[in-house]
């Protein structure tokens, strides 16, 4: 801090030691007591030759101080970073220093060529390289903290999910950066003085000839934001979505690919697809088994009571079971009905398929070991003999 108020009362005196040359409606010009010089009085293309120098001195004192302030500025801020775990803030000082350090000359050479008493032609020019340089670094600045806040936001919402990182943040990243190289250009043609309410209508009516021509694909593509946004669904995921049901393979910029039960690969559309209900069937926190068990009428209620206890104790046993109802329901037209209905622990449905058998077995098992008989559909047909005579 003690180098930035060296410099900064430096600079407040410095037209008093090294003298000032005042001329109508212009700034004060600084000579830096160059004009005082007997060798520098002689005149070069009509100015005198201790003005070129000034000008060469005041170019390099606007280095100087662009680096200064970059540097003490820069020390002080990263002992700030230093005390936090993040290192985004250490990431955006090093992107934000150069275009500083530029635009910090840019405007102290701009403010001299203002002081200095050249031919307004001479302005003019070094004026618009100045501006143009101005917006050429303003506009890297904002495609480097574009590409900064990407990256950020790739690390907290996609870390887990590379594919789609992968698929998604190039189109996001070069879209947006188009959109600021635009802005910019556009601000910068304006400031300039040239003619943009024709080049933007112009732009207008083109865009809407695009859009009109790349309506489908503009579609898809506003489905695949969507989805990115919503992240119903990742690669790998079972899902089920406009009647059908398989496995995400690859998800496009156009479309999704989905692998069915049967083995078909399906091509939906993004549109298609955020516009669908979708079903995820990867995230359900278990898998429901569902089932009735129909016994004989000829079942004592005793027996019933055992056959109830039996299938709970099973269920309650099992270490992929977790949770579980079991009731007798319903008198049916040829069997008592004991409703079934239990939750796998796991949503591997191979697992799952292998604990329903090792259930259906023990139950089968158990109900044979205590002569407990299954009903299934029968008809009883009573014939009576009928005395013809009557």
């Amino acid at each position: 801090m003690k180098q930035i108020f060296f410099w900064l009362t430096l600079l407040a005196v410095a037209p008093g030691v090294f003298g000032q040359e005042v001329a109508a409606g212009r700034m004060l010009q600084p000579t830096f007591g160059l004009n005082h010089v007997a060798m520098l009085q002689r005149e070069v293309a009509g100015f005198p030759l201790w003005q070129y120098v000034a000008s060469l001195v005041w170019v390099l004192l606007a280095f100087l101080v662009a680096a200064i302030l970059d540097k003490v500025v820069s020390q002080q801020l990263r002992r700030l970073t230093a005390k936090t775990q993040t290192k985004l803030d250490d990431k955006l000082i090093d992107v934000v220093h150069m275009p500083v350090k530029i635009i910090i000359t840019m405007v102290m050479l701009n403010a001299g060529i203002h002081m200095f008493q050249w031919p307004e032609w001479t302005e003019k020019m070094l004026s618009t390289v100045f501006a143009l340089t101005m917006a050429g670094t303003a506009v890297y600045l904002a495609l480097q903290l574009v590409g900064l806040a990407l990256e950020f936001a790739e690390e907290r919402y996609f870390a887990d999910d590379a594919q789609m990182a992968k698929l998604m943040m190039p189109v996001v990243s070069k879209s947006i950066k188009v959109f600021v190289i635009i802005i910019g250009a556009l601000t910068t043609a304006q400031y300039m003085g040239l003619p943009i309410t024709s080049v933007i209508a112009g732009l207008g009516i083109g865009g809407i000839a695009v859009a009109l021509a790349a309506q489908n694909t503009l579609a898809n593509l506003f489905g695949t934001i969507t989805l990115l946004a919503d992240r119903p669904f990742r690669v790998g995921d079972r899902v089920n979505i406009d009647k059908y049901d398989g496995t995400v393979e690859t998800i496009g910029l156009r479309s999704t690919r989905i692998r069915t039960l049967e083995g078909h690969l399906v091509t939906l559309p993004n549109k298609i697809v955020a516009d669908s209900g979708i079903t995820n069937i990867s995230l359900r926190p278990n898998i429901r088994q569902l089932f009735t068990i129909n016994l004989t009428y000829d079942t004592t209620p005793a027996k019933m009571r055992e056959a109830l206890e039996i299938v709970r104790e099973i269920l309650r046993a099992h270490p992929l079971t977790h949770d579980f109802i079991v009731n007798w329901k319903d008198y049916g037209p040829h069997s008592l009905d004991i409703f079934v209905v239990y939750w796998a622990k796991t949503t591997d449905f191979k697992l799952f398929l292998n604990a329903l058998e090792e259930i259906n077995l023990s139950i089968k098992q158990r109900f044979d070991a205590a002569g407990l008989d299954f009903a299934f559909p029968t008809q009883t047909i009573q014939v009576q003999q009928v005395d013809p005579k009557s």
